[in-house]
């Protein structure tokens, strides 16, 4: 895996229940925040940033950051499904790119649904990939925002 310069700008949120120390290979190239699930707290709080990435209910985590701060590229991995809200992003964002593994029939599914109205979008379903960032999904999302 080529090693980027980790870039603070980037800011990635975890899924429910996981721990920035679950990411340690992310850590090295993205400002891994901690979120306390129980109060909805962010440690440290997401600060204004051009990227911003989230994992399953992360990533709706960063939508709802993006509905009141300009962000130009969200990162949606494994987005937990239903999430209407992104209508109102395509006017707040430059690009959404989703991240979604083969074997998550029913995310890929609501995905393509969620994503069909907006223009600036990308999607990328990782080979084998499954609801964790294991090793292609980090690969895949790691040569994503070296080209950002």
């Amino acid at each position: 895996m080529k090693n980027i310069k980790k870039n603070k700008k980037i800011q990635f949120l975890p899924g429910l229940g996981e721990k920035p120390k679950e990411y340690k290979q992310l850590s090295k190239h993205l400002n891994i925040l901690n979120v306390d699930w129980n109060t909805g707290k962010i440690t440290p709080p997401i600060k204004k940033c051009d990227v911003l990435v989230g994992f399953s209910m992360g990533a709706i985590g960063v939508c709802e950051y993006a509905l009141k701060h300009r962000v130009k590229t969200l990162i949606l991995c494994s987005m937990t499904t239903g999430v209407e809200s992104l209508k109102k992003l395509k006017l707040k964002t430059d690009k959404i790119i989703f991240l979604v593994g083969e074997k998550e029939k029913w995310v890929i599914k609501d995905t393509l649904r969620i994503a069909k109205p907006i223009k600036n979008k990308e999607i990328h379903i990782i080979k084998k990939g499954d609801h964790r960032i294991g090793k292609n999904y980090q690969k895949k999302l790691i040569e994503i925002i070296t080209h950002i």
